[in-house]
């Protein structure tokens, strides 16, 4: 099932490998030193392993002779999942294996609990084999400002989603923007449709009314195939756990008939999903409403937002 946030990060690790050697070596103090190529694989390891067994990305680094002598396994996790213990050392020992060198594991995690649950590390049998993850959460991702945004725009789209429910989100936001103006179409499009789809409800209707624009529509095509997918694949598997945007998009069209009743669930199902802590007072609220423009609202707000207050109050 479709995570906007994960397959965002996934395109730009892959696109822009770059990006993860520089966190590493300015947060972590983790340096590759010399004169390296990195590549992104695109085989993934997909002719060693059956799908479930494939990472997000896989980094190859090589000297200025072509020889491979190192390589990273990038994984994006949104969420803890204790079945992860056991698939990311098979990534790990399938990568060395693919290409006979030394393997590191780097998870980019976009929440401080879950980077505190990718940090611990992995303990593969009784006596001292352990897997130790390199994680680059928010406390690893810098907060840029417009000259670091306009130098380096893939590292101001993580910061932004990164710090999306900070005070500075805000500044995140403009930053993203200013840099937009000197990009190729393509990425100005999307990293605009990130800022606004992304941060939370108050600054982006503050960045709305400076840019005077009414409900900002998503304009690139990445993002709308995303969507679309989602609402595709919802609507075809019914719950993924965590992905909520598929989910719920998928069951509302499909239940929009129904009245309010039907548009009061799918905004809870969307707060399931999503784990969202709700409330009892705060469920009644949502269930007891007869405006069924308020509970869209409420719906497509609650795809993003970090609270179930916002998605009250949006």
């Amino acid at each position: 099932m479709v995570s906007l946030e994960h397959e965002i990060v996934v395109a730009i690790v892959r696109e822009h490998p770059e990006l993860v050697l520089g966190l590493l070596r300015t947060q972590l103090g983790i340096e590759h030193a010399g004169d390296v190529e990195v590549l992104a694989s695109a085989e993934n390891l997909s002719e060693l392993v059956p799908a479930e067994y494939r990472a997000d990305a896989v980094l190859v680094i090589r000297d200025s002779q072509g020889t491979t002598r190192s390589a990273i396994v990038v994984e994006v996790q949104l969420r803890p999942d204790p079945r992860k213990r056991y698939t990311w050392p098979a990534y790990v020992i399938n990568t060395r294996a693919r290409f006979e060198c030394p393997v590191e594991l780097v998870v980019i995690t976009l929440d401080a609990i879950t980077a505190r649950w990718c940090a611990a590390p992995i303990e593969l049998n009784t006596r001292g084999w352990v897997l130790q993850p390199d994680v680059i959460g928010p406390a690893a991702v810098p907060i840029v400002d417009a000259g670091i945004a306009a130098r380096h725009p893939e590292l101001a789209v993580v910061s932004l989603l990164a710090h999306r429910n900070a005070a500075i989100a805000i500044d995140l936001g403009r930053a993203l923007l200013r840099a937009c103006d000197d990009l190729d179409p393509e990425r100005s499009e999307l990293y605009a449709d990130i800022v606004f789809s992304f941060i939370n409800d108050a600054a982006r209707r503050a960045l709305e009314a400076e840019m005077h624009i009414e409900n900002y529509q998503i304009q690139s095509d990445f993002l709308r195939q995303l969507k679309a997918r989602a609402i595709a694949e919802g609507h075809a598997e019914g719950h993924a756990e965590g992905h909520a945007e598929g989910h719920a998009e998928g069951h509302a069209e499909g239940h929009a008939e129904g009245g309010v009743e039907a548009w009061a669930a799918a905004v809870l199902r969307v707060m399931d999903a999503r784990r969202l802590a709700i409330t009892e007072a705060q469920r009644a609220t949502i269930t007891q409403c007869r405006d069924a423009a308020t509970l869209e609202r409420w719906h497509d707000t609650a795809v993003t937002a970090a609270t179930v207050d916002d998605v009250l109050r949006g």
